[in-house]
């Protein structure tokens, strides 16, 4: 099998911030890259994920890519560490495939200072923000990590018999929770609401400082996210112009 060329290829990504690690996205929140790849926000959750993905499809995508960051559930896994999933589970424990072949190259594809970790990706209906719940949930199914997207894309890619591929970066890290203030301040469309999130951060005053130490740790570990996310992009650029 050959692999995707470049205008073949649709990037779902559910929040902004990973969707800028490919290309400057309009209003609409589609953009194409100036390899003919498209690159679509589609927002948090499984039915916005899959609208997006059909989307992309219907405008010729005959490859597609769930793309982003995720939520490690095994303890070896820090902020920035790239997870290429070589197994993709659904909430309910359906198995969906992802393309060896593909996989393989873009792991070649990699320099030198992003080292990619074969991992298997459990989907979530909904965002796992407790530390015991992660624990809970990896020992009950083994999985590196959990996205609410990846499965989504996965299912409308298995039906339209298109090659898949999920490139996932960690956020938050098996031990650390999600600040509840963060939790409210996004809107299902993955875009921070400032206002909600001042309502957040003074709802409870006595939690507040712990709360801000939770935001900065998130800040400070989306940063190590999105700096692999930009270098994934290019490496991924550079192999297709090669």
């Amino acid at each position: 099998m050959s692999l995707p060329a470049p205008n073949q290829i649709a990037y779902i990504a559910a929040l902004p911030g990973e969707a800028r690690a490919l290309a400057r996205l309009p209003a609409l929140g589609v953009a194409r890259r100036a390899d003919g790849s498209q690159v679509r926000l589609g927002g948090m959750g499984a039915a916005r994920a899959e609208a997006a993905a059909r989307a992309a499809v219907v405008e010729g995508a005959s490859a597609l890519v769930s793309w982003g960051v995720a939520a490690a559930l095994a303890p070896r896994w820090a902020a920035g560490d790239l997870l290429l999933a070589d197994q993709l589970i659904g909430h309910d424990g359906t198995p969906y495939p992802i393309d060896r072949e593909w996989r393989a190259a873009v792991v070649a594809g990699l320099g030198p200072t992003t080292a990619a970790a074969s991992a298997t990706l459990v989907e979530s209906p909904e965002v796992v923000a407790d530390v015991a719940a992660k624990r809970a949930l990896h020992a009950q199914t083994g999985a590196d990590a959990l996205d609410m997207e990846s499965a989504a894309i996965a299912r409308v890619a298995a039906e339209h018999g298109l090659p898949f591929l999920a490139v996932r970066v960690v956020l938050d890290d098996a031990n650390t929770g999600l600040p509840a203030a963060a939790r409210v301040a996004m809107d299902e469309a993955g875009r921070l609401q400032p206002a909600a999130l001042a309502r957040g951060l003074i709802r409870k005053p006595l939690a507040l400082h712990r709360q801000l130490r939770g935001m900065k740790q998130l800040a400070v570990a989306y940063r190590a996210a999105r700096i692999t996310l930009e270098r994934v992009a290019l490496a991924m650029a550079a192999r297709r112009a090669a």
